[in-house]
């Protein structure tokens, strides 16, 4: 398998990749499709890389740098301040020959390395599907933290997630389990406590 930062010429064949991924998904929620100018714009930053198996792109992951007047801005959600400090965890696309691999988390953390070598970012934020056990897992693997749990996109139900690149959240006191399927307490309750673990069936949240 090999990883590489994708560019312009690369376009047709992510579009493809994102098209056929999106296909094969049951529940389609799960996926936020992006558009041509989308993906122009992200690859014009420079954090998108894919992952070749035999010449051909199997999965690709990204960030985007927010414009800190953007609608919605996730730091917002989590009480960030200094939103130039911001970069968002993006789209990850992987074949559905490729998936159960660990695609997902290996560009994870290359992209995170790359992020940091860059040195102008102090906060990873990401959105996620309460219900999205594979995306939940990958990003705690990564060390994100649910921060916040809310209603994004028009209504849509989002744990909003954070990695801090220089201060990592340390716990204290004696966790609170709680069911991945439990939202009306996440709801309630957010703004309050820091989601640390997640065991694939209950989230271990801390008291702020």
């Amino acid at each position: 398998m090999d990883f590489k930062t994708l560019h312009l010429g690369d376009l047709p064949e992510l579009l493809f990749l994102q098209k056929k991924v999106y296909e094969s998904l049951e529940d389609k929620e799960v996926l936020q499709t992006l558009t041509e100018r989308e993906f122009k714009e992200i690859i014009a930053q420079g954090f998108i890389i894919g992952a070749y198996d035999e010449g051909r792109l199997v999965a690709s992951r990204s960030m985007y740098i927010p414009t800190p007047d953007e609608g919605e801005h996730l730091a917002d959600d989590v009480g960030i301040k200094d939103k130039k400090s911001v970069i968002y965890s993006e789209i990850s696309f992987i074949a559905p020959s490729h998936r159960g691999k660990g695609l997902q988390t290996r560009m994870g953390r290359q992209l995170i390395e790359m992020v940091r070598a860059d040195g102008r970012f102090r906060d990873v934020l990401t959105t996620v599907m309460p219900g999205n056990i594979p995306s939940l897992k990958d990003k705690f693997r990564l060390g994100f933290k649910i921060r916040k749990t809310t209603y994004k996109y028009n209504g849509k139900k989002r744990h909003v997630m954070h990695l801090n690149l220089s201060q990592p959240y340390v716990r204290s006191g004696e966790p609170t389990r709680v069911h991945y399927t439990d939202t009306g307490w996440m709801l309630e309750n957010g703004d309050d406590y820091v989601g640390n673990e997640f065991d694939g069936e209950y989230i271990s949240y801390y008291r702020k």
